[in-house]
């Protein structure tokens, strides 16, 4: 697959809006669990996107362009929770993400009301699947932080959940 960019060998406007189509609700969830706001993390998904089209590197496949938009949705997020230009927000702002039950909702709201850093560590590990030397990778701290970034949320969740929290 060709770089995306705005100019040259720039990527069709059919594989941009497949890697968009792929790729939106995965990274607004990233986003929103770092922002906990739906206007912070659509600003966040829209800045990746545009970096997307902006980035003038060839990409070896669909599985290396989701890879590389994680990470920049990623440090944008940072970016700006680091900054501190979010939105102040005293409730989380649902979003309106189809849920398979009511337990699966009460999971998300229960992860939601994490602090920032483990809020995080358990959507990147649960929701997207990813290991924990991926995470160390993504989010550039050690292994063990995020190792006990898990523990802690883990333990939190367990006591906030009940039942309803399977660890693995």
């Amino acid at each position: 697959m060709k770089g995306l960019s705005n100019g040259g060998d720039s990527v069709t406007e059919s594989e941009f809006i497949s890697a968009v189509n792929r790729n939106k609700q995965r990274l607004f969830l990233i986003a929103f669990s770092f922002t906990k706001c739906r206007d912070d993390a659509e600003d966040m998904l829209q800045n990746t996107f545009m970096k997307m089209w902006k980035h003038n590197k060839s990409f070896k496949d669909d599985m290396h362009i989701d890879k590389w938009l994680t990470t920049v949705c990623v440090n944008e997020c940072r970016n700006c929770v680091k900054k501190r230009k979010l939105c102040d927000v005293d409730e989380i702002q649902i979003y309106e993400y189809s849920f398979d039950s009511t337990e699966s909702y009460d999971i998300f709201n229960a992860v939601m009301k994490l602090p920032e850093k483990e809020r995080v560590v358990i959507h990147l590990f649960y929701y997207e699947d990813l290991s924990v030397i991926d995470i160390s990778k993504l989010l550039k701290e050690s292994k063990s932080a995020i190792k006990t970034r898990l523990y802690r949320a883990r333990k939190e969740l367990k006591e906030n959940l009940g039942d309803e929290w399977i660890n693995e």
